[in-house]
């Protein structure tokens, strides 16, 4: 029997290229912008390769784990779509309520 297109998509999300551009895909929808700092390359590649979390260092989740509060995020302003932090899931939600940038009050 024939594979069908989502076997096929599944299988190639699983290649480091496949992974590579499903998450560069969402980091754009996400208004993740490059910078003169970084290219989404160097981003990815930040990103698949850290080990812990840059603020509160627990040990990240590996890059296809399902979301948890280890999972890696890409903290980035949503005014500016610049690139901050990677950090765990627990910590950019905790930003995301605290930042000034974010339109949250965290009250």
């Amino acid at each position: 029997m024939p594979k069908t297109n989502a076997e096929y998509l599944h299988e190639y999300r699983n290649t480091y290229e496949g992974l590579k551009k499903y998450i560069i895909d969402k980091w754009q929808r996400m208004g993740l912008i490059e910078t003169n700092q970084y290219t989404y390359d160097e981003l990815f590649d930040a990103w698949l390769w850290c080990p812990d979390c840059e603020n509160c260092g627990v040990e990240l989740a590996p890059a296809r784990a399902p979301r948890c509060s280890n999972a890696r995020c890409m903290d980035h302003s949503h005014k500016t779509g610049i690139f901050r932090n990677i950090l765990c899931n627990s910590c950019n939600v905790k930003r995301g309520h605290y930042e000034p940038d974010s339109g949250k009050t965290g009250e």
